[in-house]
């Protein structure tokens, strides 16, 4: 498959035998330069006998604010279906790129998961044992691809914590609490049960650690970090700080990554 990008004009990611095209459009051009990229892309299957599935090929438009300008594109002879989210490696992906989606479905699925749980080990009168379970089957539930969707939302940070408060809720009858009067956290302090927003945070700091020592090669992401000399003695900032306009860019992505480098427990793990 690496050789298939040799026909495609625009930007594209590869997973395995998964593509993605890609590209900034508002004029004709634009809309061309992509045709031609499928065009290429459905000759090349063909030259290398490989048939594409077209169903299982859509276009989606990133747009926040007004509609996005629409053009139908063209794969082996079908029109590509116009879908308003997609889910991109296990991450749903909408055209505002908002975390809602994300958030309803894995809250939802991770809840249901606590419950089933617990009604499967009535049995188990460990705390470390359901705790295990809890850090094994549910959290990674809640944590899958933080990095691309993490929330700054107060009510979307609240509806991930409050999944891991039901599990403590739940698990405290088996240490002599009732349901209500459980002191949630207490019991996360004494069971080293971190805030999952912590454990986020903590998440994009090992991924910028990682980014600036060369342990993950990916020159794209690393481009947009830049590296700051200080202009006074007590300045202690490593990391730029851009204008964003936009509350949402502010914190997304690249820029949360560089706020996080630049607090100064963050500043001890680069150095030491």
């Amino acid at each position: 498959m690496n050789d298939i990008g040799n026909v495609i004009l625009t930007k594209y990611l590869m997973f395995a035998d998964d593509i993605k095209v890609f590209g900034s459009v508002s004029l004709a051009p634009d809309f061309e330069r992509l045709q031609l990229s499928l065009t290429n892309i459905d000759a090349w299957c063909k030259e290398n006998f490989m048939e594409l599935n077209v169903l299982k090929c859509v276009v989606i438009s990133y747009k926040r604010g007004a509609a996005p300008v629409r053009h139908d594109y063209v794969l082996n002879g079908s029109t590509l279906k116009r879908v308003d989210k997609v889910r991109d490696l296990g991450v749903t992906m909408t055209p505002s790129l908002n975390s809602q989606e994300r958030i309803v479905h894995i809250t939802a699925k991770a809840s249901s998961l606590v419950g089933f749980k617990f009604r499967s080990t009535r049995n188990f009168n460990s705390p470390f044992t359901l705790i295990t379970l809890y850090k094994s089957l549910i959290r990674p539930l809640l944590e899958y691809g933080s990095i691309v969707w993490s929330p700054f939302e107060k009510n979307h940070v609240n509806q991930l914590e409050d999944i891991q408060s039901r599990f403590i809720r739940m698990l405290e009858p088996r240490l002599g609490f009732t349901y209500r009067t459980t002191p949630v956290d207490d019991v996360e302090k004494s069971f080293a049960l971190l805030p999952l927003s912590l454990r986020r945070h903590h998440a994009d700091i090992i991924l910028l650690y990682k980014l600036v020592n060369e342990l993950i090669d990916c020159p794209n992401i690393l481009s947009g970090i830049d590296i700051t000399t200080p202009r006074g003695t007590r300045s202690k900032t490593i990391f730029s700080r851009r204008f964003l306009p936009a509350y949402y860019s502010y914190n997304s992505g690249i820029f949360r990554l560089l706020k996080a480098g630049s607090t100064p427990a963050a500043q001890l793990d680069f150095f030491f």
